[in-house]
């Protein structure tokens, strides 16, 4: 009978996915329910993967203090990991869990999914592999003990069976020893016992141990073999370490067994050898993956909450202090999305290493999860934190060269204390990662020690977030408009349609303070059509036939009814389609570019014209300009802040509109404030300016509907 070759399918579990808009409130009822789910899939209606939510991270987030209150009502999309492991169900077991373990074994640990056809199967996690690869150790184990059993049987009737007995000793994968019970000479030896004690059958057969092996270690097994010479049965020994034939360090499990002429009197002593090499180096391996993280070799979060609830205890018996610190990397997903995983986890591997040199010995790094660490630290007083914090800011500020590539990232680190800021994990994790947040919010590459104020500004980033869904239905929200002038002519050529929340108590908010929130709750549609609809509606009216252009979030380009939501507003609004200019960042070609160029191609065949907005910011501007046909570039304030006198700025405003020159592509200068700078501009070349000198946001524009009104004559 053919052996089946286990595969993926043997350790799938087929659970029913999460669409995307499924609320994470749902999700947490779903885990807290069903104790055996640890990983959940999202799915859309077509089958394909949107991403994975693996049990203990998310239940980390929702427990953390406010965790519900925050992320309850959200959309699962907002806290999956949208490049998950997957793997078709048809690939051997063997295959996937050793091209996993060797090159991703930081993504195994998260889980994986399972598909068929490119389409959602089911999930696994690695428990079910480790019990997958324990059950064939375990069988192997078996099976070698019922061909023992046989041995042992077939020994009794070695006079009739010899020939058959002389194979299968021969062969047996297991160390077959014989001596001789009256003076314990060796009388048979097979293969496997002359490969695992590094000895040959002609150079031990007739000898005793003391004259094979050193004194210390005979004694020891003549003592065994006394022990089985008193015993009436078989007897288990300990494991022993040896070293074989070819250097190797081997474990094995030496079984002894008398065998007995038909009056009682003891004739031979049999020694069987089980090598369990392979069996301990995965319970070994097992072990290390339960409580490390196999890329950087720092604890995981099993091992992080161990090590947190022993510093706490000594707190408490002691009198101790104990600071936390949690690390988030700055930049860390803009160098993952621009070279790729491969070298984003050699950048966490160098990352790790820094940590190392920056903390003492009795200090404890873990690695939370993507790009997120921790560390524990006793200490005496504040001014132990405060240095290892600067420590850790200044080595990650040094760039990192990996494969010849010079990468300049940062760190954002929040510090809470034991027992001032709590005493239990969950609520020391959380007030640390407000004040980690309350760091980047600072300008990121520093760090921020938890105050009481963070929890009030967290309580009002959910009352804001509660304010935030009214304020669509209720109306709160206006469009400004900010003009664009063409530098040739002196002419308005169109209007940037800019958002503005008037609040019924706090007055006017920043659209830098509610446009994040609204992406992170996923309000950012919903506002995001509102505007687009608002901004044709009116642009249609305008007496002169202006542009007008509106900001599209990322976010809204994770689903294809974008393209179905332009057509409309331009179809209920009768604005002519080249009327209207989508404005655009970098990071929605960084995040799906394959997708997201398809929804741009798909806009742009209507009419569209499509606009890159902060041209210069990111990683990887320029190539992008290959990548897709844009309209238009705006290039960002910063360039044009120290316009006409710094001689950097001018050159490299003046090497951006010379190569959009050769492609065909309209610049814009935001932020022009000055007349030098309109100057400056116009000898440059550069086709078209915004900014206060022009004219501020405004939501009435009939200042400008003046016939022959011109700009800079």
């Amino acid at each position: 009978m053919q052996k089946t070759v286990p595969c993926i399918a043997d350790i799938t579990d087929r659970i029913d996915p999460f669409p995307p808009h499924c609320q994470n409130s749902t999700l947490y009822e779903a885990f807290r329910d069903d104790t055996e789910l640890m990983v959940a899939a999202v799915v859309d209606q077509a089958g394909r993967v949107l991403g994975l939510i693996e049990r203990h991270a998310f239940n980390l987030t929702m427990a953390a203090e406010y965790g519900r209150a925050l992320y309850g009502n959200k959309p699962v999309t907002t806290m999956m990991d949208s490049s998950p492991l997957m793997v078709d169900i048809a690939t051997p077991l063997h295959d996937f869990t050793h091209k996993t373990l060797s090159e991703r074994p930081s993504e195994l640990m998260r889980g994986f999914i399972a598909t068929s056809d490119g389409r959602y199967a089911g999930v696994g996690t690695s428990l079910s592999v480790l019990r997958a690869i324990s059950g064939d150790l375990q069988r192997s184990l078996v099976r070698q003990r019922e061909m023992t059993s046989d041995l042992i049987r077939l020994s009794s009737e070695s006079q009739r069976h010899q020939t058959f007995l002389n194979m299968v000793i021969q062969n047996i994968p297991a160390m077959v020893l014989v001596k001789n019970a009256s003076d314990q000479r060796i009388i048979l030896i097979n293969e496997a016992g002359e490969d695992m004690l590094g000895v040959t059958q002609d150079g031990v057969v007739g000898r005793q141990s003391s004259e094979i092996m050193s004194t210390e270690r005979a004694a020891l097994y003549n003592s065994y073999d006394q022990v089985a010479l008193q015993s009436q049965g078989t007897v288990m020994l300990k494991e022993e370490q040896i070293t074989d034939s070819q250097g190797r360090l081997r474990t094995i499990q030496l079984k002894k067994t008398v065998l007995r002429t038909p009056s009682g009197e003891a004739d031979s002593i049999l020694t069987l050898g089980i090598d369990l090499t392979e069996q301990k180096q995965a319970e070994a391996r097992i072990a290390h993956l339960a409580h490390f993280d196999p890329l950087t070799g720092l604890a995981n979060r099993a091992l992080f909450a161990k090590d947190m609830d022993s510093s706490l205890s000594r707190v408490q018996r002691l009198g101790h202090k104990v600071a936390l610190l949690c690390l988030d990397l700055d930049r860390f997903k803009a160098v993952n999305d621009s070279y790729g995983h491969i070298m984003g986890d050699r950048l966490l591997i160098e990352v790790a290493e820094r940590l190392r040199a920056c903390v003492r010995k009795s200090d404890v790094i873990a690695r939370m999860g993507g790009d997120e660490f921790a560390v524990i630290q006793d200490i005496d007083g504040l001014e132990d934190t405060q240095c290892l914090a600067k420590r850790i800011v200044e080595a990650m500020k040094q760039p990192m060269v990996i494969e010849g590539v010079h990468l300049e990232i940062g760190v954002s680190i929040g510090v809470a204390l034991a027992p001032e800021d709590g005493m239990d994990t969950k609520n020391l994790l959380s007030r640390a990662d407000l004040a980690m947040y309350s760091a980047k919010a600072a300008g990121r590459n520093g760090w921020r020690l938890y105050s009481s104020e963070m929890d009030a500004q967290l309580q009002g980033r959910i009352e804001m977030e509660q304010d935030l869904k009214s304020a669509l239905s209720e109306g709160q929200f206006q469009l400004y408009y900010q003009p664009l002038l063409n530098l040739n002519d002196n002419e308005i050529v169109s209007f940037e349609a800019l958002i503005r929340w008037r609040h019924p108590i706090r007055g006017m908010v920043s659209p830098a303070e509610f446009i994040p929130l609204a992406e992170e709750c996923g309000l950012i549609g919903q506002i995001g059509e509102w505007v687009l609809e608002d901004a044709t509606r009116t642009a249609a009216q305008w007496p002169q036939n202006w542009r007008v252009a509106v900001n599209i979030s990322p976010l809204q380009f994770r689903h294809k009814s974008l393209v179905n939501l332009v057509e409309r507003a331009l179809t209920t609004s009768g604005l002519p389609p080249a009327r209207l200019e989508l404005e655009i960042t970098e990071s929605v070609i960084l995040e799906d570019e394959t997708h997201n160029l398809g929804i741009l191609n798909d806009i742009r065949a209507l009419g569209v014209r499509i606009a890159m907005d902060d041209f210069g910011t990111g990683y990887s501007s320029l190539s992008y300009l290959r990548t897709f046909p844009f309209d238009k570039i705006k290039i960002d304030q910063s360039f044009v802040r120290d316009l006409p006198h710094d001689k950097d700025a001018l050159s490299i405003v003046r090497a951006i509109t010379e190569m959009a020159q050769s492609l065909g592509v309209l610049i814009t200068a935001e932020g022009v404030e000055t007349q030098a700078q309109m100057d400056a501009l116009r000898q440059l070349n550069c086709g078209e300016a915004q900014g206060y000198l022009i004219g501020r946001p405004a939501p009435d524009i009939s200042a400008y509907c003046q016939t022959e009104k011109r700009y800079g004559t």
